[in-house]
């Protein structure tokens, strides 16, 4: 008798209600540019879906999205864990990282999937021209279970054909084999094309084919239409599509009494031979599992095209220039150079480019609720509502392919810094690509949630962004070590960048003065001797647009705060900008932003410097409306320091910053500088998110601080600073890289109790940081 678990049947039911082929995806027209066309062709193919596993992209909006599946055959149940999305919740995932990896190039990635008992590499190659690539999936089975059964399926569908004059498709060449399935096909962005599908590996046995069509293992392909900008529910649609056999078969099996492994009844078979935009090949194993997915342009010359034949030396050639590229740029320092230290720095390098993204689609801003309405002080959190707007595209890294698999303005900057030797163009190409998206007001989403693949990963109450809100234009950092990068790169390079920077320049000030203008503070109401800032949109608890979310602010809520922070924000604009202009020989505009940077070093100092507590602090108003600093150490409280705004001659300032850096009872662990001191009355309270734990992307900015103020002190204090400058580096270092061996991961932010790790995992994001600090020198002298 059949054994059917009602638990699958139900799942698969319900993820088939999820994909609706009748509802077509279709955001209004735009203008966006077809960036990847225009761009440097070696980036235009990427793995450039990285909420998944592995799925593939053109920087083109829309086109032909490619992805890989894969699900044990071992049981029933396991049809409901369908490896696709990249997943923060599955536990048994035990590592999935790019262990090698260049945009440019392509790379492997491994994945231990302890459920399935498998390990699955796969190898992304690219060719020279890039326009073509090949991919190898190696799905290996752990000791202890070897003859373990696997299904891995690939799919792919064409885009953007549906509109009246669009011709595209792409369709069977050959008729498939048990070993091969090819397609061609054809599109205005990517001309001519082939894809091949190999199955290479052991195909389960089975007795009997029970008088059921297509019911033997082997390589099964179908194809079906799906409405344009569908094609990312590729799991649910296959889903969908196994149940629909499964229905089929399963009276048949009763009717006969019979018994049927998984490997049987979970086939896609193709029972309506339909002809369509998207097409699924599925390969049923037995043991190690190899596929071979090969698609060649037209346009790359035939001696560069992929085959089965030279796959493995492509792959190896790949790995090697990879490996080359890396140890060219990359060199660590003492104590940090041994070859698993190396392992693990060109890991978090390959993760976090592993990590480039290009999205496409509309997104929701609500452009009517007004956030900081002075009647309104209890300090809720105000819902907004959304409307759509765009189409926009951008060209991006993420800060967690598991987690947060999107934009985010205020990561991307951080981002950037570990990326600026080792690829200048392509920094770059990401910086237009963010700056494009400044609107005519000069503001831009913190968040960029376009379309409804990002949108499926974000929950509702957060998915609307507001004009209202800014976020920390760490973009602007990056872009200062990007221009000193190349004033000493030469004149040659600096050229090459010059007609960047005149395109984004307008923006840049348009950014500029409007952050200025809708975050400014109140000045002359309270007679306050320099101008300030104030984030708009924050709660009783929380100020999303700071970024340290829940970070203590001044306690009540006031209109009359001045956030210290944001001014030094203001401070790095400025610097940045000034460094633009001077490189536009636009001498005007130069002193114009040094001297709004020098203000603001002097602001800062005016309106924020506490001498009593010895910190920069926030300001607000007490009961008879006179400035008080409210004060808690910790990020907020040296962010003139790590960003460079304290005069190099103010020792005294300098001094007291380090003494709270290295005080275990304010900041001071064994594992980093934590967020918040441990002497604040909210440490470690309520959320707990930037209130006591570790973050790295601080903690390099930090140590780079140091770095910059070390050759401006004397005596005890240059002491001070060399001594808390490498104990600091080597504890980072040291935690980072030991939570990783640990779990096999690197995460968002470490516990500063216990170093354990904590929050998203695979963040990198800004904790690729750790890197920097492994190349930074051992000692300062």
């Amino acid at each position: 008798m059949l054994r059917w678990p009602v638990l699958w049947l139900t799942l698969v039911l319900t993820l088939a209600f999820e994909f609706d082929v009748a509802n077509d995806y279709s955001p209004s027209s735009s203008n966006a540019t077809i960036a990847a066309l225009e761009a440097d062709s070696s980036l235009f193919w990427g793995a450039y879906r990285s909420g998944n596993y592995f799925a593939t992209r053109p920087r083109t909006p829309w086109s032909l999205m490619s992805g890989l599946m894969w699900f044990s055959l071992d049981d029933y149940d396991s049809i409901g864990d369908i490896r696709h999305s990249y997943d923060q919740g599955d536990a048994s995932i035990a590592k999935a990282n790019w262990i090698q990896f260049d945009p440019r190039l392509g790379g492997r990635e491994v994945i231990v999937d302890n459920k399935c008992h498998y390990t699955i590499q796969i190898d992304f190659v690219k060719s020279d021209d890039g326009q073509s690539w090949a991919t190898k999936v190696l799905a290996t089975p752990h000791k202890g279970y070897e003859n373990n059964e696997i299904a891995l399926v690939w799919y792919s569908g064409l885009e953007g054909e549906k509109d009246e004059g669009k011709t595209g498709y792409i369709e069977l060449e050959t008729v498939p084999t048990d070993t091969h399935v090819g397609f061609r096909g054809i599109s205005e962005e990517l001309g001519m094309f082939y894809l091949d599908v190999h199955k290479k590996g052991r195909t389960p046995k089975v007795s009997q084919d029970f008088g059921i069509d297509q019911f033997i293992p082997g390589l099964h392909h179908l194809s079906l239409n799906v409405p344009d900008g569908r094609v990312w529910q590729a799991r649910d649609i296959f889903a969908t599509l196994v149940q629909e056999s499964v229905e089929e078969v399963v009276p048949l099996l009763q009717m006969q009494q019979q018994q049927v492994r998984p490997h049987q009844l979970y086939i896609m078979r193709n029972l309506h031979q339909y002809q369509g935009n998207m097409h699924f090949v599925q390969g049923i194993y037995q043991g190690k599992a190899e596929m071979q997915i090969l698609f060649n342009s037209h346009l790359t010359p035939e001696s560069q095209q992929f085959t089965t034949e030279n796959l493995k030396q492509r792959i190896k050639d790949t790995l090697k220039k990879v490996d080359n590229k890396y140890h060219e740029v990359f060199n660590l320092n003492a104590p940090f150079t041994s070859k698993d230290h190396q392992k693990f720095a060109q890991e978090c390098i390959s993760g976090l480019m592993g990590g480039l993204s290009y999205f496409y689609g509309d997104q929701l801003v609500d452009r009517e609720t007004k956030l900081d309405d002075v009647d309104d002080d209890d300090g809720a959190a105000l819902t907004l509502d959304g409307k759509f707007e765009g189409p926009y595209e951008l060209f991006t890294l993420v800060p967690s392919r598991p987690f947060f698999p999107r934009g985010f303005y205020w990561d991307e900057g951080f981002h950037l810094l570990p990326l600026l030797r080792y690829d200048p163009k392509l920094v770059m190409d990401i910086l237009t690509s963010w700056f494009d998206l400044i609107d005519d007001d000069g503001w831009i989403a913190r968040e960029q949630i376009l379309g409804p693949e990002s949108r499926s990963r974000v929950p509702p109450a957060f998915q609307v962004q507001s004009p209202e809100i800014v976020n920390p234009p760490t973009l602007m950092l990056a872009f200062v070590y990007l221009i000193e990068q190349l004033e000493a790169s030469g004149l040659e390079n600096n050229l090459i960048q010059l007609d960047e920077f005149r395109h984004v320049y307008p923006r840049l000030k348009q950014h500029f003065d409007f952050i200025r203008t809708t975050q400014i503070g109140m000045k002359d109401e309270f007679d306050r001797p320099g101008q300030g800032y104030r984030w708009r949109g924050r709660t009783a608890t929380h100020c999303l647009a700071s970024g340290l979310d829940d970070y203590p602010r001044p306690q009540p809520m006031d209109v009359a705060e001045l956030h210290v922070d944001l001014l030094s924000w203001v401070g790095v604009m400025a610097r940045s900008l000034k460094l633009v202009a001077h490189h536009l020989d636009i001498g005007e505009d130069q002193q114009y932003f040094a001297d709004i940077e020098n203000q603001v070093e002097t602001d800062l100092v005016a309106l924020h410097w506490s001498e009593d507590n010895g910190c920069f602090c926030d300001v607000s108003v007490d009961e008879d409306d006179e400035d008080e600093h409210v004060c808690h150490k910790g990020y907020i409280s040296i962010f003139p320091f790590i960003t460079k705004l304290i005069k190099p001659d103010d020792h005294a300032k300098i001094e007291r910053v380090i003494k709270s850096l290295a005080d275990p009872e304010e900041l001071w662990t064994p594992y980093g500088i934590r967020s918040l001191s441990k002497s604040d009355p909210e440490y470690r309270t309520g959320e707990n998110y930037w209130k006591s734990p570790i973050w790295i992307q601080m903690n390099y900015l930090v140590l780079d601080a140091l770095h910059y103020y070390h050759p401006h002190v004397d005596g005890a204090l240059k002491d001070e600073v060399a001594r808390v400058y490498r104990e600091l580096r080597e504890n980072v270092v040291n935690n980072v890289y030991g939570q990783w061996k640990r779990s096999g991961y690197v995460w968002e932010q470490y516990d500063d109790e216990t170093g354990h790790f904590k929050g998203a995992k695979n963040f990198l994001g800004w904790t690729s940081s750790v890197v920097m600090m492994m190349e930074m020198p051992q000692h300062l002298e």
